[in-house]
């Protein structure tokens, strides 16, 4: 029962990645520091402005409570209906579990409020915010009762309102970033805050002294490279789910280019809000952008003389890491660095792809 509850959670995360990658990309990638201050606020020194908050996060909570009334009509999880016969007291306290994880979104805007409260002293405006999580999660396990105790044995299905009025594109790079979305979105959406994570961190320490491009270098090296999960997944697509693409009459330097398109477009999030907050020049986001292109490229193409589970690719991701680290620290110029990265997966591309024993 835990599994199933458990399972629950990460399918909604799972399922509504693109939902909350959007909305990372407009709270860091849009907005700066300046901007969520101001919204915080707001909320609290507005008379309106809890009541703002509330609306917000009810809409939120009745997004989370129609997927679990939804999910669990499946037959694959008709096992959850035996929850009725747990004590009440057990079933209400685990659905309360499985309701924070459901509002984690809304609990760390919690703490941030609570923490801009505690710098500007208004602590005495956070009380309503402990209301909010009681009522939001109160109802998050109401609806897991009435869906237990009213069970649908069977889903209807009808047809879908929200089809494209379009074909889908005929484009290899379209499909591969389409499947890494929809069936691997969580992971996609760890990788993604990951990595603007760390880029964000860089950027607000290059600005606590004079630093030249070498200390940026360094973030966002690291920070491209929390994307090697992405770069399995594609690699996974390509060697376990789409098989037949072997087999097309597409040449080598063709494959190459898709691939490393492919992994321009999953690097240009982070990018595009290194861009954004405008600390360094657009230049010098180019110079470690085509950096972290051609480090995540030698991952990929690595994979196809090594293949193997993701855990135990970090010892060379870290020997290699240690070592980029050195060259730029001697001041090896990063455009010449990403040249030769490219030149060199260019040529084991050619030495290694199809040559590989897939183990998965």
């Amino acid at each position: 029962m835990k599994i199933l509850m458990l399972s629950t959670v990460q399918t909604f995360f799972r399922q509504r990645a693109g939902m909350f990658f959007v909305l990372l990309a407009i709270l860091f990638g849009f907005m700066g520091g300046s901007e969520h201050y101001g919204f915080a606020l707001f909320f609290l020194t507005d008379p309106f402005g809890m009541f703002y908050l509330a609306g917000i996060w009810i809409l939120y909570t009745f997004l989370c409570s129609h997927f679990v009334s939804n999910l669990w009509i499946q037959p694959d999880y008709s096992f959850i209906y035996q929850t009725r016969l747990w004590p009440n007291f057990k079933r209400v306290s685990r659905f309360f579990l499985m309701a924070l994880g459901f509002l984690q979104p809304i609990l760390y805007y919690g703490v941030y409020i609570l923490a801009i409260a505690r710098q500007d002293k208004l602590l005495h405006r956070v009380w309503p915010i402990f209301i909010f999580y009681m009522f939001l999660s109160a109802a998050v396990v109401l609806v897991a009762e009435w869906r237990i105790r009213n069970p649908q044995l069977f889903n209807l299905k009808a047809k879908s309102s929200s089809a494209w009025p379009f074909p889908r594109p005929v484009s290899w790079i379209y499909w591969s970033i389409e499947w890494l979305i929809r069936e691997k979105g969580l992971t996609f959406l760890t990788c993604k805050a990951g990595s603007v994570g760390i880029i964000i961190c860089t950027l607000i320490y290059y600005q606590t002294d004079v630093y030249d491009i070498r200390l940026p270098a360094i973030g966002f090296s690291l920070g491209y490279l929390l994307n090697i999960g992405l770069s399995f997944e594609l690699f996974y697509w390509e060697n376990d789910v789409w098989l037949w693409n072997r087999s097309l009459p597409i040449s080598m330097p063709e494959r190459f280019l898709r691939t490393g398109i492919i992994h321009a477009v999953l690097l240009a999030p982070e990018t595009l809000v290194a861009l954004r907050y405008q600390i360094i020049s657009f230049s010098e986001v180019m110079q470690l952008y085509i950096l972290g292109l051609a480090l995540i490229m030698l991952f990929h193409i690595y994979l196809y003389k090594q293949s193997a589970l993701l855990e135990d690719m970090m010892k060379p991701v870290l020997s290699g890491f240690v070592i980029l680290t050195f060259m730029i620290l001697y001041k090896i110029p990063v455009w010449g660095i990403a040249a030769a990265g490219f030149v060199i997966s260019y040529y084991l591309y050619f030495k290694w792809y199809g040559k590989e024993n897939i183990k998965f």
